[in-house]
């Protein structure tokens, strides 16, 4: 039984790792019965095709939910992108992801953690349910879980984190001590924890000593057919945090390459597709990368994927903390289905997870902030090569990137049960 406050048609890029889980050990289970959301707040712009007669949804109300109601309906994703880097909403925040408001008013909230509890219980009773699944975030799934375990203690429990569950800044340091003990108490109980990275799992061995890395996978949603841009094309899809990810130094790089005369205005354009424009221009500073960009704003996750196969390269914005390493996003492994180079840039301290990553695939090149005059070498060079060919001299390493679809990365998951 699987328990996700993010499964389609809830739709951020968080749904994907559950979708996939559910979708990929479905042979292995004679069934799968789902637990999610029946008020959604944040529905999907694209149609995936899901059982419906095993999933079961659950009332809940929380923060999501009341901007959907003050918002008067409209789109809460436009309206979310106006206030997200906001001081005062950045305090909210960090509240709401700290126990005990996270329980009561955050993702989920207390009605989801009630109801779905109760419906747990019903269909553990009704179809012998032996394993459970849920997956941070939001805690709220964790907390039905840590429930339904107590009810019935045979129960094999795998709890998943994307995200670590501490962040180092916490406004209020009671709040961290509580949300340590909370966490401390949550983590008693699973049988098995899993995180999406190395990074994650350390920062969770505090805490769980046996949690395991079980990354992402590689997928194809949708079939896509049409051809490459005619111009060179340099594409970054999704989310935007200010002060973890950096494009400043790709424009810096493109912006010299034009002054020298190196590469050409009409002949090569960056392209930002995703809900953050308003960040995404705040670092075009250069007048040149204003002429070759193009933003269209969000997207749907058909449009997304669509757009990174017909580019040439496609841009990777990460980051690395004392406490968050690793940190290989949903999008990443998107970005590996299309079989372009991934240009990454890694705001912060040297990571060496992403580095090993990135030179045991050959999926790509990592920079850091300081890495101009390098980052101009390499996009001069695949700039070339398309110029001369209108093609790359690029190829991952397909043996080893197979072992990465989700079909053999759920085969690691299996193992442990």
């Amino acid at each position: 039984m699987i328990i996700a406050y993010y499964y389609p048609p809830n739709g951020t890029v968080a749904f994907l790792r559950n979708y996939h889980i559910v979708k990929y050990l479905k042979p292995y289970f004679k069934k799968i019965n789902i637990i999610t959301l029946k008020n959604i707040p944040l529905p999907l712009k694209d149609k995936i095709d899901i059982d419906s007669d095993k999933i079961h949804r659950v009332f809940n109300f929380d923060y999501r939910n009341m901007l959907n109601f003050l918002s008067g309906k409209k789109d809460i994703r436009k309206k979310a992108n106006e206030y997200t880097n906001k001081k005062r909403v950045r305090y909210t925040r960090s509240f709401l992801d700290n126990f005990p408001f996270n329980t009561i008013f955050g993702e989920g909230g207390v009605i989801y953690i009630i109801t779905a509890t109760i419906k747990g219980i019903s269909l553990i009773k009704k179809n012998k349910v032996s394993h459970i699944y849920s997956s941070y975030r939001p805690v709220s799934d964790h907390i039905i879980a840590y429930n339904l375990k107590l009810f019935f203690p045979d129960l094999i429990w795998i709890a998943d984190f994307r995200d670590p569950p501490i962040q180092k800044k916490v406004l209020i340091p009671v709040l961290k001590r509580l949300q340590s003990w909370f966490l401390k108490k949550l983590l008693s109980k699973p049988d098995i924890i899993t995180s999406v990275s190395d990074g994650v799992t350390k920062s969770l061995r505090a805490f769980a000593p046996q949690t395991i890395t079980f990354r992402n996978g590689i997928y194809n949603l949708f079939e896509i057919n049409k051809p490459r841009f005619n111009k060179f094309t340099i594409s970054y899809t999704g989310s935007l945090y200010l002060n973890n990810q950096n494009p400043k130094p790709l424009f810096d790089a493109l912006n010299s390459l034009l002054v020298q005369g190196k590469i050409h205005e009409n002949s090569i354009q960056i392209i930002y597709a995703g809900k953050d424009s308003g960040i995404w221009t705040k670092f075009m500073t250069h007048d040149n990368i204003k002429k070759i960009s193009i933003i269209k704003h969000e997207i749907s996750l058909k449009e997304s994927i669509e757009l990174q196969h017909r580019s040439h390269i496609n841009l990777l914005l990460t980051w690395s903390k004392e406490n968050k390493t690793g940190i290989l996003t949903g999008k990443f492994f998107e970005y590996l289905s299309t079989g372009n180079p991934v240009l990454t840039i890694i705001t912060g301290k040297k990571d060496t997870e992403i580095e090993n990553f990135f030179t045991y695939y050959n999926c790509g090149k990592i920079f850091y902030p300081q890495d101009t005059e390098k980052l101009e070498q390499y996009i001069y060079k695949y700039y070339r090569q398309w110029q001369i060919k209108r093609q790359l001299d690029f190829k991952s390493n397909e043996k080893l990137l197979k072992k990465l679809q989700w079909e053999n990365q759920i085969k690691k998951l299996v193992y442990l049960l």
